[in-house]
């Protein structure tokens, strides 16, 4: 009985790491989600810091900010 009882605490084993790996896999997958975002997030902050920096020389450019008369 001692092989066989061993047998089943083996293979009881078995079932839980498949488990693991199968939580491990699915928490890869939220966190390449998680990964994919941030990187489309920071591609558009990039464009944007793009966009404030060509604002800025081209006030540098032309001499300082435009003055308003009144």
């Amino acid at each position: 009985m001692s092989g066989l009882g061993n047998a089943v605490k083996g293979i009881k084993q078995l079932l839980l790491l498949q488990e693991d790996v199968r939580r491990l896999e699915h928490a890869g997958e939220r966190q390449e989600d998680a990964f994919k975002a941030l990187a489309k997030d920071f591609i558009a902050l990039d464009k944007r810091v793009v966009r404030i920096e060509t604002m800025i020389e081209m006030t540098s450019s032309r001499g300082g900010p435009p003055r308003i008369e009144g």
